[in-house]
């Protein structure tokens, strides 16, 4: 017959030893319903004294719950002896033991209920910290947001996140929030720098097509105060056409020149958006396989858990497998974590590069204008412009000096 006691934690519980007691006295009438009542009353007066919100608590609520268990396990095999030994009384010793096992189990559950709701609101609590981190890394990583106005709305989001609730999660919603707001405001100075250029490009050619208004007014005029000069004005006509088709050869020379540039800049594009989409696919992948690890940590629980009941219909050696079914599976769920972790860092790691792709696209349009300048100059020259005169030229045609004229880049 087994002697297992409820053993005393760092709380105060009271011992049954079950080497003083008999087991006819137990399984007398009204003796399993006095022990019983004495386990539960001193069992759930340590219990009430444990704190579930630290540690230590934690671990002596779970101790206190799994020494019931032995004490439940002790008494029916008590039962199981005597039952053996005498067969008239089978039936009143197995209802007894049935009241052992349906009480304990009860006693069991209702000591643990505390530390069961405490660990799952604490999983709650974590994963909605991190959804929300989530949420504001996304604000800056949406791309379907364009237009200076749902920029700049989306950026007085961001600043307006308050994470002085994040807990001890509260470094890294500043960090994901400062991040944000610096690649929000990133996106509006340039969003607002492209406005200020298109408003400036329409006031440019508003002004062109009026002073082409004004000349061809003052050339009607010109052209009927000057008809006894056709000849001479024939000369000129034809100095204009030379040049006029000169022009129009350099334009078409830097039309081409600009096209091939145009070309190999969306050639650019596209592979920085496909490396923005492989990015985006790697970091959806590392979301799944951390929610895989999730699943997997659940379902080890649940395990450990049906490991633990087996071991008590097993009794002494089922347990201790029970125990080492648990402890693998809290060393897998820490494994499991690690690696979500570490693909964690592999997505901020391909954001970065991401961002340096940007800032080459910006260089790389910088390049883009001084090309096309450099190839207009180039073209003057060829037309027998000195590189002085060439360099003017283009300058005033790039500030819109010139009517009718322009560069586009």
């Amino acid at each position: 017959m087994t002697t297992d006691t409820i053993e005393q934690p760092s709380t105060a519980v009271a011992t049954l030893d079950m080497t003083a007691l008999v087991p006819t006295h137990v399984f007398a009438p009204g003796g399993v319903d006095a022990i019983l009542e004495k386990l539960e009353t001193d069992v759930r007066a340590s219990a009430k004294d444990l704190d579930i919100s630290t540690a230590k608590g934690r671990k002596e609520v779970a101790s206190l719950a799994y020494k019931v268990a032995r004490s439940k396990t002790a008494l029916d095999d008590m039962g199981k002896a005597l039952v053996a030994d005498i067969k008239a009384q089978a039936s009143a010793i197995d209802a007894d033991r049935r009241t052992v096992r349906d009480r304990l189990d009860k006693l069991r559950d209702e000591v643990r209920k505390p530390l069961d709701e405490f660990e799952a609101a604490e999983a709650a609590r974590i994963k909605a910290h991190e959804d929300r981190i989530h949420a504001i890394t996304c604000l800056s990583m949406d791309g379907a947001v364009t237009g200076t106005d749902a920029i700049a709305a989306r950026l007085e989001e961001a600043r307006a996140i308050d994470t002085s609730g994040f807990q001890e999660f509260a470094k890294r919603a500043e960090d994901a929030k400062a991040d944000t707001v610096a690649k929000l405001e990133a996106m509006l100075q340039e969003s607002q720098q492209r406005d200020a250029e298109r408003a400036e490009l329409e006031r440019l050619r508003q002004e062109a097509a009026e002073r082409a208004a004004r000349e061809k007014a003052e050339r009607i005029e010109r052209e009927a105060k000057e008809r006894e000069e056709r000849a001479a004005e024939q000369a000129r006509r034809e100095a204009e056409e030379k040049a006029r088709l000169q022009a129009e050869e350099v334009e078409r020379r830097a039309a081409a020149e600009r096209e091939r540039i145009e070309r190999e800049a969306r050639e650019k594009e596209e592979a920085a958006e496909r490396e923005r989409q492989r990015v985006e696919r790697e970091r959806a992948e590392a979301e799944e396989r951390a929610a895989q690890a999730e699943r997997d940590r659940l379902a080890a629980e649940q395990r450990a858990k049906e490991a633990e009941e087996k071991a008590e219909r097993d009794r002494v050696e089922a347990e201790r497998r029970a125990e080492e079914a648990r402890k693998a599976a809290e060393q897998r769920a820490q494994r499991q974590a690690e690696e979500a972790a570490r693909l964690e860092r592999e997505r901020i790691e391909a954001q970065q590069r991401a961002d340096e792709e940007a800032a080459r696209r910006r260089e790389a349009d910088k390049a883009h204008r001084a090309s096309i300048n450099r190839a207009a100059l180039e073209a003057f020259v060829a037309a027998g412009l000195s590189e002085g005169a060439a360099r003017t030229a283009v300058e005033a045609i790039a500030k819109g000096n010139v009517p009718n004229v322009r560069i586009s880049y």
